[in-house]
């Protein structure tokens, strides 16, 4: 990884006081949400963020929730601390994703799709790897914002943006441009704010998943696999989803539940 970007991770600010406070709640057996909900009241757009997720079309619930603690118990904490990242590094990081070739809110709705995506998925293969990988399929594009950011200062927005728009393999694209991938510098950035290291190198391997320890294995390849049929360029594209399937084929798992899951999320909104 070039010396600019890890000088940028290096000089982040630390998270709020409010992700601690929730994540030292959320690691506690004995909490109550109506304890997590307290915690999370102390800032407004965390809570309008996660109204606004709870009575998204995605979950379709009958009427509006407007209470905090059943916003909660409705989502999970699992959930719900994703959103409490998402908010936060919005907050420290200015996002110009035009390098990509999308918005903002293109790159919240692809995370989104990519989360979700997880979930359904995952959910029939092995539930209990949920509570890693529900997280990371949602976090784990973040250090496109960083790579975004590199790419504007040296004024190489076109010239990426083409390469982007075309081809099926980001990751080699913004190695030759910055000679890093998203999956490495989102890593180095959760590694930097002291995240568990099961997360971070399930991340970390996420481009290159035959070579993670076998610890993280599984949970890269499901990383990998969920970028590739959601990818920024292309999200839910033909071409994107044949590519999941077929590596999800060559892994021995089972495609049609990948498949199922796929089609269960094309036309829904979020």
């Amino acid at each position: 990884m070039r010396e600019s970007l890890v000088k940028r991770i290096r000089s982040l600010p630390p998270l709020p006081k409010t992700v601690e406070e929730f994540e030292k709640a959320y690691n506690d057996p004995n909490v109550s949400l109506e304890e997590i909900a307290k915690i999370l009241s102390s800032d407004p757009m965390i809570v309008a963020n996660i109204l606004k997720r709870v009575n998204s079309p995605f979950y379709a619930l009958r009427e509006e929730i407007t209470d905090i603690t059943h916003a909660i118990s409705l989502l999970g904490l699992s959930e719900v601390k994703a959103v409490v990242l998402e908010n936060s590094i919005k907050k420290l990081l200015n996002i110009d994703m035009e390098p990509y070739g999308i918005t903002a809110d293109e790159f919240a709705r692809i995370s989104h799709l990519q989360n979700h995506l997880m979930y359904r998925w995952y959910r029939k293969v092995d539930s209990r790897k949920l509570k890693v990988l529900n997280l990371a399929s949602f976090l784990q594009e973040m250090g496109k914002i960083i790579i975004a950011d590199e790419i504007i200062k040296e004024d190489l927005v076109y010239p990426f943006k083409s390469e982007i728009e075309i081809t099926m393999d980001i990751a080699s694209v913004e190695k030759f441009f910055v000679d890093a991938t998203t999956a490495i510098v989102t890593a180095e950035m959760f590694e930097y704010w002291g995240f568990d290291e099961l997360f971070v190198n399930s991340i970390k391997y996420s481009d290159d998943f035959k070579s993670a320890p076998e610890e993280c294995y599984e949970y890269s390849r499901a990383l990998y696999i969920v970028k590739s049929a959601v990818p920024v360029n292309m999200p839910l594209k033909e071409a994107a989803i044949k590519r999941a399937e077929k590596i999800a084929l060559e892994e021995g798992l089972k495609v049609e539940f990948l498949s199922e899951a796929i089609d269960s999320l094309k036309n829904i909104t979020f």
